[in-house]
């Protein structure tokens, strides 16, 4: 099984990284995020096992660009998601991987290296913790001292979401959070597939919903080129989220 390949393989990833942290190199891109020698090395040291599991499959990843999805296949890949947390010391960051078929988001997996977490998803297979399967994220409101994750710090909506507004700067610990529910929910700006993919799938499987902020039902079939995804919202269903409404 997909899925269960990937593991093994993240954690080998994560090992490279913290190594290569010790020359760490960093750059910064046109848009001003930034880039290091590490985020670039384990993209090559992904790219070409994780197409060994499923030859003639396209390739998505963060740093060496894009290859279309085939019948065989769509990886996304983003080595080091959290950059910028990586280059400066800070814990919260990870390294994650998506298969998708058809359109459609079957495998994923996040590491959290610094935090010991390894997330696995399988579509319709559930959501697991270091091997323990994810208890399903209750629904209903999201109560005004509960914390709601943004992905974008530039944008704020202050005063028209419920909850608590926190912004970690990367999706794959924070869409871990809305997993694990120390985020109830979370909601996104200018984000790419190899970003998200991965998390999707996690908080899918563990009962969450995944919409638009329009509210439509998200597709990832839609986001399978280099164009960012259109802003949406991870969280519990039958929520007081204001779909629609955000100005």
């Amino acid at each position: 099984m997909i899925t269960d390949s990937l593991e093994p393989l993240l954690r080998e990833a994560a090992e490279i990284a913290v190594e290569l942290r010790r020359g760490l190199l960093v750059e910064q891109k046109k848009d001003s995020s930034l880039v290091t020698n590490v985020d670039r090395a384990i993209e090559q040291f992904l790219k070409p096992r994780l197409l060994e599991m499923t030859p003639g499959a396209g390739f998505y990843g963060e740093e060496y660009g894009h290859s279309a999805g085939t019948e065989a296949g769509y990886w996304v890949v983003d080595p080091v998601d959290g950059t910028s947390n990586f280059a400066f010391g800070q814990p919260l960051w990870g390294i994650t991987a998506a298969f998708l078929r058809n359109g459609v988001i079957e495998s994923g997996a996040i590491f959290l290296p610094e935090l010991g977490e390894m997330y696995l998803a399988s579509r319709g297979g559930g959501a697991y913790l270091n091997g323990e399967r994810l208890a399903d994220i209750p629904g209903g409101a999201i109560a005004e001292t509960e914390l709601l994750g943004n992905t974008d710090s530039q944008i704020h909506f202050l005063g028209q979401t419920p909850g608590k507004m926190r912004h970690i700067g990367s999706f794959v610990v924070e869409s871990a959070f809305v997993a694990t529910q120390r985020y109830r929910a979370l909601m996104t700006g200018t984000i790419r597939l190899y970003d998200c993919a991965a998390g999707i799938l996690l908080c899918r499987e563990a009962g969450a919903e995944v919409r638009y902020l329009t509210g439509e039902v998200f597709d990832e079939s839609r986001h399978m080129g280099v164009e960012p995804c259109d802003p949406f919202y991870m969280g519990p269903r039958e929520s007081n989220f204001p779909f629609g409404e955000l100005k």
